[in-house]
């Protein structure tokens, strides 16, 4: 044990040194805690509005899907009682329809992937 058979001057200076450091580590860590707890607020803000951005999609996909259902009602309602030129336009609004709703399908699929893809970016970042 080199340390205790050193000068007392040395031994003030080494405890000096070792006092230094132990306060340098101090302020690091503080700073860390204080850069996690910002970490922390942010990831609270962007999860919460992540959350809106989820519930509001999940929304419009509900409107959207029961309008869709609602025009094919009233699409069936006019094939039935239809000419030949209006069961032909009833064919192309059955086309668009479905057309529509697997766009808007594919859009809702692409935003959650998205917000998959940010989520996962996020708990990395923690």
């Amino acid at each position: 044990m080199m340390i205790f058979r050193r000068r007392r001057h040395e031994l003030s200076n080494t405890l000096a040194q070792m006092r230094d450091d132990l306060n340098t580590l101090r302020t690091a860590l503080q700073q860390r805690d204080a850069d996690l707890q910002t970490m922390k607020t942010s990831l609270a803000g962007v999860t919460a509005r992540l959350s809106t951005f989820d519930e509001r999609l999940t929304q419009m996909a509900s409107t959207l899907t029961n309008q869709f259902h609602e025009l094919d009602a009233e699409i069936q309602k006019l094939a039935a009682t239809s000419d030949a030129a209006t069961a032909e336009r009833v064919e192309q609004l059955r086309t668009s329809q479905t057309r529509l709703a697997s766009e808007q399908a594919r859009y809702a699929i692409a935003f959650r992937q998205d917000l998959a893809e940010l989520a996962e970016l996020l708990r990395r970042a923690r």
